[in-house]
């Protein structure tokens, strides 16, 4: 609970003084909004003496109290905004932050639909936990103190029965709340079930469309509403407890408080003034105590949305930049792995075990194997998705780890299998590697990757919008538009994930012919499958099962007659089968 208070506050406390003078602030207005029923009992009293001048320095007293609540309030509340409004920005900016840094394991393993629903919950509590705790508990507090003292000026017992049903109504409430959040966590599991679900279907609403699953997909979302109702009734009902409870002790204390003020008045004890002084604290504690326990049953609500908002700080990044990076402004393309062991966090086991591959500058080399032979784990060591766990790899001589992230991953361009885009115009998205709008060079990538043709028979050029992860494109337009974006970043080293395979075969002709133009004095990695693809290559290596089997050039593999040759075989032949592709 602690921790997540401690981030909280940290985001706070960023505007310290602001912060203070809002305290300060609040104080004056707790204190001139607490004690006005103590002018009741001045003015009851003061009546039966006919003193009129004393009367009315009493009500213009009365009159100036309120009117320094009214600009306190205002003043509290402005100043309040000044560090809500930017802590809740430094907030949310650092959880995406720290979203962007955690590792590609981090991103494999949630749901973006629970993602969202946490962030979107936890953003909005940032807002009522500072209502609740910095403003309406401590003007309850602050309540609390001030009626203490101005009934202790008049009868101690009276204040004894308060604070034993103040004191009661604390500790029952303690787990009543502690009930509340038992129930709101189990609610927020399932709302962001519902929310994955949801999201999921949104983002494959293709799928669901070719296989005409639009009922099925009802049911299901139908079916997981069962027990989001019930977690949703468990925590509703815990409200409905806590009025209960709360609502009985309270009022069994204001009737006993009052009663005793009754008898006190009748015996001539107190005065009348002090009994409807006391009648008015009473009153107004009591609303402002109801006040504060709803606010606490809320706290509870707030702390768990908090808790799972802040959650994504207590995720510690395992690829991890160096303390001093080495700094290089461009690289020759040299990359070796070292004897390169990995095994997957909770996933495959042995992804790659004892690899060692030397890449020469400039040199352009072919990764083919069945799926799960360790092609794209490679890839994804290379670029420090992961880091191995035995062994080293080795850029110019430099073991990667010794670059930071960012400047390792400038140095490669990769142009994906399926290449995932932002819901961006056309050129933003080529342009968005080397981060440039320049027109003349989105367009100068677009012919090298012969997409040019395509965007000009669209109505808005390289201003259209390509749809989220773009869903507005074919397959082989992606494919074209990142081999552009691939193009413009320049890079020294560049892999080629299956970069024509949805490609026709006059425009993979194309787009071979300038991938190898862009490719001229570059290092090249070639994950292929096709493995027609791959003949003009310097250098192909064959994996299985994590290991290197075979390496050589093409000619020299097929008088090898070993795994290659027979797959070349099987494809040349028109006998490769889905089971036997590469």
């Amino acid at each position: 609970m602690l921790k997540t208070y401690k981030i909280y506050y940290r985001f706070i406390l960023k505007y310290k003084w602001q912060f203070i003078l809002f305290n300060v602030f609040l104080l004056v207005l707790g204190v001139s909004e607490s004690i006005q029923p103590y002018f009741y009992r001045l003015i009851i009293d003061t009546i039966p003496s006919q003193n009129w001048s004393k009367l009315l320095l009493i009500l213009l007293l009365y009159v100036a109290v309120r009117v320094t609540k009214l600009i306190f309030d205002l003043l509290t509340y402005f100043v309040g905004d000044m560090v809500l409004l930017s802590a809740a920005k430094d907030a949310r900016a650092a959880v995406f932050h720290q979203i962007q840094e955690l590792d590609f394991a981090f991103h494999l393993s949630k749901s973006t639909g629970s993602m969202i629903s946490a962030i979107k919950r936890g953003d909005g509590a940032f807002f009522e936990f500072w209502h609740t705790v910095n403003i309406n508990a401590v003007r309850a507090i602050i309540g609390f103190i001030v009626m203490i003292v101005m009934v202790s000026t008049v009868r101690w017992d009276i204040v004894f029965v308060l604070v034993g049903g103040m004191v009661l109504t604390l500790f029952v409430s303690f787990f009543l709340l502690k009930y509340n959040l038992v129930t709101r966590k189990a609610f927020n599991r399932e709302e962001d079930h519902i929310s994955a679900t949801i999201v999921d279907n949104l983002i494959n609403y293709e799928t669901v469309k070719l296989f005409g699953k639009e009922d099925q997909e009802y049911s299901r979302l139908q079916g997981q509403f069962h027990s989001w109702l019930s977690a949703l009734w468990r925590f509703a009902n815990s409200f409905r407890l806590i009025d209960i409870v709360v609502g009985v002790i309270g009022n069994l204390t204001f009737l006993a408080a009052t009663l005793l003020g009754w008898y006190q008045l009748k015996q001539g004890l107190i005065s009348t003034g002090e009994y409807i002084m006391i009648l008015g604290f009473i009153s107004s504690f009591y609303y402002r105590m109801f006040d504060f326990i709803y606010n606490l049953r809320k706290l509870a609500k707030f702390h768990a949305d908090l808790t799972k908002y802040f959650s994504v700080f207590h995720f510690k990044t395992l690829v991890k930049d160096p303390l001093k990076p080495t700094n290089l402004k461009q690289v020759k393309g040299e990359i070796v792995f070292d004897h390169v062991h990995f095994s997957y966090p909770e996933g495959k086991e042995h992804a790659l075990h004892d690899v060692n591959l030397k890449i020469k500058p400039g040199q352009s080399i072919a990764l083919v194997g069945h799926s799960g032979a360790g092609k794209t784990t490679v890839v994804k060591l290379l670029l420090r998705f992961y880091d191995p766990d035995k062994g080293r790899i080795l850029l110019d001589k430099i073991d990667i780890r010794h670059f930071s992230k960012s400047q390792l991953r400038s140095f490669i361009g990769v142009v994906p299998q399926d290449p995932i885009l932002f819901n961006e115009s056309i050129a933003y998205n080529i342009g968005y590697a080397a981060e440039t709008t320049d027109p003349k060079l989105i367009e100068y990538a677009a012919r090298m990757a012969n997409l040019d043709h395509f965007i000009g028979t669209l109505p808005h050029g390289y201003d259209t919008l390509v749809g989220e992860r773009g869903v507005r494109l074919s397959g082989g337009q992606k494919q074209r538009l990142a081999i552009a974006r691939m193009i413009l970043a320049n890079p020294q080293i560049i892999i080629f994930d299956e970069a024509t395979s949805q490609l026709d075969s006059e425009s993979e002709k194309l787009i071979q012919d300038a991938l190898w133009k862009v490719s001229r004095h570059k290092t090249v990695i070639i994950i292929a499958h096709r493995l027609s693809t791959v003949v003009g290559v310097d250098h192909i290596v064959v994996m299985d099962e994590g290991k290197i089997i075979e390496a050589g050039k093409h000619v020299d593999l097929l008088k090898q007659n070993g795994v290659y040759a027979k797959f070349w075989r099987l494809q040349t032949e028109g006998k490769l089968t889905s089971a036997t592709k590469f």
